[in-house]
């Protein structure tokens, strides 16, 4: 892969005239950067047509706006219905591919943790992060059909579903029935993580030991896509005692927790007896459940995979003097001959840390500065003439029908702004938006698919859901009093702005 020094006529038409899938979250070049070349890479463990052609990011103060072509992602899904028709194991078989390369970086992660960073030489600390950086393209690589799948036949389900089933009485009883039949089944990372953590608050709140042992397995929660921090021992012991200070009854929720995807799961196999589905439909369904496993695993891999990153890379910036932050706007190809050479510079990479952009395409990429971080944004999408619309439509993953208060959501750092009753609106979520979802009265993105975060974690939580909305964040601002109505899968503004926290 070559850099891409100036954008010709001939890169400008491979963005020209897409339909852009837009995700906003906190992010850096180090990593998205990593992720897009495994997405577009092409090799024998992805199936043919599933690798991306273009990715795109823009990247301002810490947050990512991150592009995929909508052409890429319903091509990669086609073939994926299409191995399905005639493979019923087909994510199986996927997943072993993944799981041979999860076994080598659980191999490297182990022994990382026993090396001396600042003991090596120059030239081991360079081959450790080289090393490093294979296993992170390897893991995303084979891994990139999630993406396709979730992104690509959320609606296909949906139409697929609604025509086996026959005629409905009401459109909430299909909205009823898809959020059964693609829920989760498999418990996410960070729930697991919270019944850890509740055990020892509801049995045992004062065992130090015990909050170490959890402490050492969990350290790496809050990780994003730019940050990488390690959770203390205090920091869980504040959790738990803000958890037996509301007074909550802790052991309920905890059994709740435990037990959602065993109860999704009879519910579903309910469903499935009741109605013949078409083999090609029961195979869909059973893909959506691995994916989202896979894809949670996934998550939980890259945090700890971040985390790794992070200490190799301030190591570096420790021997040649930059600050650690900004090693994050570096990309992987640009690591050996900054740290032998300073090249790229502070100045330049201080100056990413603000505003810049990244355009990959499977012949090479560019990194955009400046004047020309416009010209590119110009061939996104605009925000023009959305001022004037009151109400959109999306797809419901949650049922249940509210009125509540906007807080927009750009960031994790945002999170705070969220109030008891409140209606998150946000991109998309992820994992560090937790909290915020938790008070939340319904959650409404721009972006997701049926195994996305939000429908997950909205099901879990009981509250409405829709998604897919694709202008909500433009819409709506703080404070617009909204009807979230998950039942019929619409969004209507009822005030505007009425008062700001």
């Amino acid at each position: 892969m070559t850099l891409v020094e100036k954008i010709s006529k001939s890169y400008l038409q491979k963005l020209k005239n897409k339909a852009w899938y837009h995700q906003r979250f906190d992010g850096s070049p180090m990593y998205l950067f990593a992720i897009g070349e495994a997405e577009i890479r092409q090799e024998k463990r992805k199936p043919a047509g599933t690798e991306a052609d273009v990715r795109v990011c823009f990247f301002n103060s810490g947050q990512a706006d991150w592009y995929l072509d909508m052409a890429d992602v319903k091509r990669g899904a086609q073939v994926i219905i299409n191995q399905a028709r005639k493979n019923q194991n087909i994510s199986a078989q996927l997943l072993k591919n993944w799981k041979e390369d999860e076994d080598k970086f659980e191999e490297f992660s182990n022994e990382f943790h026993k090396v001396n960073l600042k003991k090596l030489i120059n030239e081991k600390l360079l081959k450790l992060f080289d090393q490093y950086s294979k296993l992170f393209l390897n893991r995303f690589s084979s891994s990139a059909v999630i993406d396709h799948f979730a992104l690509g036949t959320d609606e296909i389900i949906a139409q697929m579903i609604r025509a086996e089933i026959g005629k409905i009485k009401k459109e909430s009883n299909f909205t009823d029935i898809f959020s059964v039949i693609t829920a989760p089944v498999h418990q996410s990372f960070i729930n697991q993580a919270e019944i850890d953590l509740l055990k020892i608050a509801v049995n045992s709140p004062n065992n130090l030991g015990k909050i170490k042992k959890y402490q050492q397995k969990y350290f790496w929660t809050k990780n994003n896509y730019i940050t990488a921090q390690i959770l203390t021992v205090k920091h869980f012991q504040q959790e738990i005692s803000v958890w037996r200070r509301s007074k909550a009854d802790l052991k309920k929720y905890l059994n709740q927790l435990k037990n959602t995807p065993r109860i999704n799961k009879l519910k579903k196999q309910k469903l499935l007896r009741k109605y013949r589905f078409s083999p090609l439909l029961k195979t869909l369904i059973k893909i959506s459940e691995d994916f989202t496993w896979w894809q949670d695993e996934r998550k939980k891999s890259t945090y700890l995979n971040i985390h790794l990153g992070t200490q190799i890379l301030g190591e570096m910036a420790d021997r040649i003097g930059y600050t650690k932050e900004s090693t994050k706007f570096l990309i992987r190809p640009e690591v050996e001959k900054w740290f032998k050479n300073k090249i790229p510079s502070q100045k330049e990479l201080n100056q990413r840390m603000k505003n810049c952009g990244i355009a990959i395409w499977r012949d090479g990429y560019y990194i955009a500065l400046g004047k020309e971080v416009a010209e590119l944004k110009k061939l996104m999408p605009t925000k023009s003439g959305q001022g004037a619309v009151q109400d959109l439509r999306g797809l419901s993953a949650s049922t249940g029908r509210v009125i509540g208060k906007v807080k927009i959501i750009n960031s994790a750092r945002e999170i705070s702004k969220v109030k008891p009753g409140d209606i998150l609106v946000a991109v998309m979520t992820r994992p560090d938006y937790i909290a915020g979802m938790k008070k939340a009265a319904a959650i409404v993105t721009n972006e997701g698919g049926i195994t996305c975060h939000a429908a997950i974690v909205s099901r879990e939580l009981g509250i409405p859901c829709i998604i897919g909305t694709k202008i909500a964040t433009r819409v709506f601002k703080d404070g617009d009093l909204v009807e979230v109505n998950a039942n019929h899968g619409w969004v209507r503004k009822i005030k505007k702005t009425i008062c700001h926290d």
